[in-house]
Formats: structure tokens, C-alpha cells, sequence
């Protein structure tokens, strides 16, 4: 039996002067304390979306394997899509000397540790971040925060689309 060989996952970067940013992309940044499942469950159920889960994005944090949940949708008419991803995972760290465990949080975003989740959009005439902030009505504490990706030092990696 031969050994498989170990594929590192590929990385995609969109880096403020990236081709993708000229074609008008908008991050949305989530603040609520609602699973992601919930979350996008709610925005097919509004907006009539389709989200629906695609691969994990993989990435490395402070010497670990970290999996980032990325749902996506379909192409509208115009060929554009949407993705919503998980920006904080929670992993539970044990400490020897006490009986509690706490979480170690890592962010697909650094800069941006106070979202759960982000959402990334492609203007277009009928959906953008105003609409999605006026009519997106839950029962649940749900904030919006429009992130000027110009302005932002992280470099984002994000699936391409």
C-alpha cells in the first residue's frame, strides 16, 4: 500500500485591488448570537435565496486546522452569487489545573473578531445591503455592518466565485 499524499487546500485571496472588488462586491458583517444554520434557514425563507452549504473553507490559525462554514447561492439571471460565511469558530479548550473549559475563538476575518458571520454580496439593481437590512425581520437580535473592504488590512480568503 503506497501513501496518499497530503493535499494542502487551496487558498483563494481577494485583496482590496483584486478584479472581483471591481465588480462591486459589498461584505455585510452578521453580529448575532443565532446558529448559522438558523441564520441562512431564515434568508431563504425571506428573500427566497436558496442558500445552501458548500465546502468548508479550510484554513490555518495559530497552528491549527480551522473549518469555516460557507454556504452559497445559486447564479440569479445575471450570473452573479452570494455567500454567506461562518467568521468565528469556537473551540473548546481544557485546562489541566481547572475544571472548566473555556473556547479559543479564531476569526476567518482577524480584523473583524466582533462578527459571527459575513455576508458577501454582488450589487445588483434588486438586492444590496440596504434591502437586506430593512426587510431582513426576525424575532432574533440580528445586526448588520456594512465593511468597507477598501479600507480593511486584512487580506480576505474567501472561495472564488
Amino acid at each position: 500500500m503506497g501513501l496518499k499524499k497530503q493535499t494542502k487546500p487551496k487558498k483563494y485571496i481577494l485583496k482590496p485591488d483584486s478584479h472581483l472588488l471591481a465588480h462591486n462586491v459589498e461584505l455585510v458583517g452578521i453580529q448575532t448570537t443565532q446558529k448559522l444554520y438558523k441564520l441562512v434557514f431564515d434568508f431563504n425563507k425571506i428573500f427566497g435565496f436558496d442558500f445552501y452549504l458548500n465546502e468548508d473553507l479550510i484554513l490555518e490559525r495559530r497552528h491549527k486546522t480551522i473549518a469555516f462554514q460557507n454556504y452559497i447561492t445559486p447564479e440569479n439571471n445575471i450570473g452573479q452569487k452570494m455567500r454567506l460565511l461562518q467568521n468565528e469558530v469556537l473551540i473548546p479548550v481544557s485546562h489541566p489545573n481547572t475544571l472548566f473549559d473555556t473556547d479559543e475563538a479564531f476569526y476567518l476575518f482577524p480584523d473583524l473578531p466582533g462578527l459571527n458571520y459575513l455576508l458577501m454580496l454582488y450589487k445588483d439593481e434588486e438586492v444590496d445591503y440596504q434591502f437586506i437590512q430593512q426587510n431582513f425581520k426576525v424575532p432574533y437580535t440580528c445586526r448588520f455592518i456594512e465593511i468597507d473592504v477598501y479600507k480593511c488590512a486584512t487580506v480576505f480568503p474567501v472561495f472564488p466565485v
